[in-house]
């Protein structure tokens, strides 16, 4: 049976293994993958992660993060160093990376990033997820969620489109953050 449900900490090592086989890049320590977009999540804002679970396995996640100075405050101070030491070339693109996540942090708050297990993608699954967190993000009193999305080319670009997300800054090399009013739902 298929569920949406709240992060537990007992989730952390099936959530962390989806975020390391879903990763475009291959790299030899794949834990840098965590560290740049999944264990701030967990660890500071566990309260803003939903699970997807299929017969009781999870099979995707969603996290959000609603405080801006908290993100920038540990990322910078907690995983940069880390990911810094592991490769130099990610620690630059990870601090580029938090500085554009402020910046819209800052703007529109509810910056999310979501997984789904390769089997399991292209089923509708992504929308359900996206449901839920828009509608905990509205209960909680934010407007906005975001996300920065590669390029127009990319499939992930086509489903937010789709969602109703609206592109609202072009950065350098074709990167896109793309933003939700959560307005828009119903009451």
């Amino acid at each position: 049976m298929l569920e949406i449900r709240r992060y537990r900490k007992t989730d952390e090592t099936y959530v962390r293994k989806i975020c390391m086989e879903t990763a475009k890049r291959k790299y030899q320590n794949k834990q840098v993958i965590c560290w740049m977009f999944l264990d701030y999540y967990l660890e500071y804002e566990a309260e803003h992660v939903f699970v997807l679970t299929y017969d009781e396995e999870v099979i995707g996640y969603i996290v959000c993060s609603v405080n801006s100075s908290l993100y920038e405050n540990k990322m910078t101070e907690t995983f940069l160093p880390k990911i810094s030491k592991e490769s130099k070339v990610l620690g630059i693109f990870t601090k580029l990376c938090i500085r554009v996540t402020a910046s819209l942090n800052h703007q529109y708050n509810g910056g999310f990033h979501m997984n789904i297990t390769p089997k399991y993608q292209h089923l509708g699954l992504g929308k359900r997820l996206l449901d839920v967190m828009a509608y905990h993000l509205k209960l909680h009193g934010i407007s906005y969620m975001y996300l920065v999305t590669e390029n127009k080319k990319t499939k992930g670009y086509g489903f937010y489109k789709h969602y109703g997300f609206v592109s609202v800054k072009k950065y350098m090399g074709g990167p896109l953050a793309m933003v939700y009013d959560l307005h828009k739902l119903n009451k």
